[in-house]
């Protein structure tokens, strides 16, 4: 597409810089936010959008709603047909504003799930205290605290931190994405391989693997709507399960409207599940190498904690303007990750053009938003860890920086967007109140990323070591 322009005006302020690691693909960035990309990729034409402005338009065009008919997607959507994320039309539609009033009424500024975050922090932070002084990797409780935030407002249930059956389904979740991302690719973009390819091959390409883990997480999410219907009292739902069959029961008065259904139900949670724990535990660990790798940071963040947060107090998200340099940490954090550096894909559901380019109907449009967090137009030192890129020039955050969009941009931008927010600065506010990151003597964190990861740009393993905080 277009080139952006250059960049206007520079921060007052004096920053706190650091050298990004990960530069070999800088030259790579550039050249792509300077050319329109249409790729032939297997089977499939595939236009590659690179600059904010072309994508903040394209993605809010109707006609570019659609999903794919990638055999990855048609795993959890049948057929577009159910689902949250990779369904199209109406049913897409239907769950969506379903989804997002359940969350806003259960979740984004809501004091309940708030509390209940709060009280996952207390805990995470009983179990940190385990692990102190010890040159480990991050304990697998911070996923749990995770993945219980969102069981809380799904399903109203929880588990102990170190409850193996949490860890197996941490576990089981992140093979799912890591199958994704692996040679099962391949199914996407050569579909006639999903009835030519022999059994062996198959299975070499992970296809049995992936649907086979995806039942596994689907039966949980099956056994729990059992539990629910057993026990709903339509006048006391206790979660979005409870409120999705209340809604489902009162939707059989119309028959004009089946998007509605157990099997979605199944599908939305499953998504839910998938969407949040993975990415989620993956932005926080990613934070905590941050916050170990550059020590003066930290040290700002704590002092500025300690100033306005009575110790064992916590700090209501409502209230997080005062803390604007939190805020632009977490931001900055996501601009260099690019957690998902291309968003999930689209397609032309008809022929439209994009800045007097045709986009023929079926092709594949893909928003690739890391070369938003790396162009010079918006940021003053794309390359570098700069967390005053957030910064207003009176010290201020500012929430409205254009060429930053980690939740993807238009029609389809994550709907958990806004309680991702929250979750983020919550736990890590009551974690650095808490407890100081190191990595170990002689040890340099690197913050390279995996150039065989496709979907998410999880951080590395790396070891860390957790100093209470008297």
């Amino acid at each position: 597409m277009k080139q952006s322009g250059p960049h206007q005006g520079k921060s007052s302020t004096m920053p706190l810089t650091f050298q990004h690691d990960g530069q070999q693909d800088h030259q790579h960035l550039r050249h792509l936010q300077q050319q329109q990309h249409r790729w032939r990729i297997g089977c499939v034409t595939t236009v590659f959008l690179c600059n904010y402005d072309t994508m903040k338009t394209a993605m809010k065009r109707p006609e570019l709603s659609d999903r794919p008919n990638f055999f990855t997607y048609s795993l959890f959507s049948q057929g577009s047909t159910i689902g949250l994320v990779f369904s199209n039309g109406h049913p897409w539609q239907r769950n969506r504003r379903f989804t997002l009033r359940q969350l806003r009424d259960l979740g984004m500024g809501k004091t309940a799930l708030e509390d209940a975050m709060q009280e996952e922090a207390r805990q995470l932070v009983q179990d940190f205290k385990k692990h102190t002084l010890k040159d480990q990797p991050l304990p697998l409780s911070l996923g749990v605290a995770v993945l219980n935030i969102i069981w809380t407002m799904v399903a109203d249930t929880r588990h102990e931190l170190d409850d193996p059956k949490a860890h197996d389904f941490i576990r089981l979740i992140g093979m799912i994405v890591d199958h994704q991302q692996g040679p099962v690719f391949l199914f996407n973009i050569f579909p006639w391989l999903l009835t030519m390819a022999p059994k062996f091959l198959k299975k070499r390409l992970g296809y049995y693997a992936v649907k086979n883990d995806l039942k596994r997480v689907q039966e949980a999410m099956r056994e729990f709507i059992k539990q629910h219907k057993a026990t709903l009292d339509p006048s006391h739902p206790r979660d979005l399960v409870d409120n999705y069959l209340i809604e489902l029961q009162q939707s059989k008065d119309s028959p004009q409207d089946d998007s509605l259904s157990e099997k979605n139900l199944t599908e939305v949670m499953t998504e839910l599940f998938m969407a949040g724990v993975d990415t989620m535990a993956s932005i926080l660990s990613w934070a905590i190498k941050y916050l170990a790798k550059y020590p003066q940071v930290q040290t700002r963040l704590q002092r500025d904690i300690d100033a306005v947060v009575p110790k064992g107090g916590f700090l209501f998200y409502h209230e997080r303007s005062k803390l604007p340099y939190l805020e632009a940490f977490i931001h900055e954090v996501h601009r260099c990750v690019s957690l998902g550096p291309m968003a999930i894909a689209r397609t032309a559901s008809h022929d439209t053009q994009i800045e007097g380019y045709t986009i023929p109907k079926g092709t594949v449009v893909v928003p690739h938003l890391e070369c938003c967090h790396k162009d010079p137009k918006y940021w003053d030192q794309p390359h570098h860890f700069h967390p005053d890129h957030f910064i207003n020039p009176d010290g201020s955050f500012n929430a409205k920086k254009e060429g930053f969009a980690p939740f993807s941009i238009g029609t389809r931008s994550c709907p958990g967007e806004s309680l991702a927010r929250v979750e983020v600065f919550v736990l890590l506010t009551v974690l650095l109140q808490n407890f100081s990151f190191a990595p170990p003597p002689g040890l340099d964190l690197t913050m390279d990323k995996d150039p065989e990861v496709i979907l998410i740009n999880a951080p590395k393993p790396y070891r860390v070591i957790i100093t209470e905080r008297v």
